[in-house]
């Protein structure tokens, strides 16, 4: 993987709340969007915090990255996640994606301070998705590739890019 873009990790917090997904599109670090509508993507790692610097963070996600890039994904079937099961989402169908998932796990878990706000979405319990966003139709045996990957902060009802790997220069 090539080097990191990165915006402002001076100023995220050592106990922020993280997210890393992997994107169709790619994003810029300092890009911020309501968490309701991200652009469409698939979530590495869902939400996480850890006792280090956003520097030592991005280049961490930075060496699970690979080189496999872009990642060729099937749609699946469509489920329902969230504590409630009212967040609609399309099942992803990628065995890059899931070591993609299992390299970070390797890597964020080992990192001071790691606490998965979930555990039971890491390993055994990962089930790749893209959340529905409006815009985008997608339907059970489409495939696409997954081009850019991004570290992001979560804060509040607020997600920031904090570091962005481009899928096209990896």
């Amino acid at each position: 993987m090539k080097r990191p873009d990165t915006v402002g990790m001076g100023s995220a917090s050592a106990r922020s709340l993280w997210v890393v997904v992997a994107l169709f599109e790619a994003v810029t670090p300092g890009m911020s969007f309501s968490r309701r509508e991200w652009p469409p993507h698939v979530t590495l790692a869902s939400p996480f915090v850890v006792e280090a610097p956003a520097e030592d963070l991005a280049r961490a996600v930075e060496s699970a990255g690979g080189d496999e890039w872009p990642l060729r994904v099937r749609f699946g079937g469509r489920a329902m996640f969230g504590a409630r099961h009212d967040v609609p989402v399309q099942l992803v169908e990628s065995a890059d994606v899931v070591a993609l998932h299992e390299r970070l796990a390797v890597v964020l878990e080992t990192m001071p301070g790691f606490v998965a706000r979930d555990p039971r979405h890491w390993r055994q319990g990962y089930r790749p998705h893209m959340t529905h966003v409006p815009t985008v139709a997608v339907h059970t045996g489409d495939s696409r590739e997954l081009r850019s990957m991004a570290l992001a902060e979560l804060a509040g009802p607020t997600a920031t890019v904090i570091a962005a790997f481009d899928g096209s220069r990896m």
